[in-house]
């Protein structure tokens, strides 16, 4: 029941603390064993639960994923959060939340978490009908780096049924959510009503999304590179020269930015943002000094105040 590969194995042999993203829902309880496996691991692993208080059943769940965790003989850890919707929708809310707990844990710490294949068709789905650029189509990574920590999806590789079949085969009792039926959910539509049809046609769509991520995101690396190539140009001590950036087309001026406030895990503008920056900062008169502040709605990273000081693009982060 290993799943690591060789890499992802060193991260956690390197890690100062494992923590396991776990709900008692199938996924995460065979993303727990395949954790708890390895008895050198077990010692710096510990189960976090997240109660979002979103059923009557929340406390009956909590208890089942202690009780479970007590028998395996690892630390439990339980977090209760209340989320709130902001007209951003329940799951995007709740997973504000999460990111919130997981950016508390201390640097060199490894976060487990069981998204699978058919989330990661999901994924791509959900991005296409909100229209996603090339990183969009990448999909989630088995490995990213998060803030201090970084986060592992060792189960990205198989499918639900998979993973439904392991742990039928070890005879382990899971969490089933009733709540994942309920179709007014996007993400609970896509995976329900829309996977289900496209599978039955296109019955490789498993395999065929998988390697569609790995060459996307290796054209996206090297993207990056040659962008970041261009960035460095126009940088200096962090900040962007206006005066140079005004050289390149708008549309190179905008992928720059973008990956510029990327890297420093500033929120990056949309198009419509994009296009307030590129109005105020590269369109304005020469002795204008602009200020622009904005965030993203999924909140995942912050807030950025863009000015305009010796003609160059100033990157600070809002405390709103």
């Amino acid at each position: 029941m290993n799943f690591f590969t060789d890499s992802e194995k060193q991260i956690l042999i390197n890690s100062k603390n494992i923590i396991v993203a776990y709900s008692g829902g199938a996924d995460s309880t065979l993303a727990l064993l395949s954790v708890t496996e390895n008895a050198k691991l077990k010692p710096k692993v510990s189960a976090l639960h997240i109660n979002h208080n979103k059923s009557s059943l929340s406390d009956s769940w909590e208890k089942h994923c202690k009780d479970f965790c007590k028998k395996l003989d690892i630390k439990f850890l339980s977090k209760e959060v209340e989320v709130k919707e902001q007209g951003q929708g329940f799951e995007a809310a709740a997973r504000n939340e999460r990111r919130v707990i997981f950016e508390s844990f201390s640097k060199g710490s490894t976060i487990i978490l069981g998204h699978h294949a058919d989330d990661q068709i999901e994924t791509i789905l959900f991005r296409i009908f909100r229209g996603t650029a090339i990183k969009g189509l990448s999909g989630m990574s088995r490995v990213t780096k998060y803030k201090n920590v970084v986060l592992v999806r060792p189960l990205l590789h198989l499918s639900k049924k998979e993973i439904l079949q392991a742990l039928n085969k070890e005879k382990v009792n899971f969490i089933f959510d009733q709540s994942n039926e309920d179709d007014k959910y996007s993400r609970n539509y896509i995976r329900n009503q829309i996977i289900p049809l496209v599978r039955e046609r296109w019955g490789s769509i498993d395999k065929n999304v998988n390697r569609m991520t790995r060459i996307v995101s290796d054209q996206n690396f090297l993207y990056e590179q040659l962008l970041r190539d261009k960035m460095l140009v126009v940088m200096d001590d962090q900040n962007l020269s206006i005066e140079k950036l005004k050289k390149y087309s708008s549309f190179l001026r905008s992928e720059i930015i973008r990956l510029w406030l990327s890297d420093m895990s500033f929120a990056v503008p949309n198009e419509r943002q994009m296009k307030e920056i590129e109005k105020s900062f590269f369109e304005s008169r020469q002795d204008s000094n602009p200020v622009i502040k904005f965030n993203r709605d999924d909140k995942q990273n912050s807030a950025v105040i863009l000015s305009k000081v010796n003609n160059f693009l100033i990157a600070e982060k809002s405390n709103e």
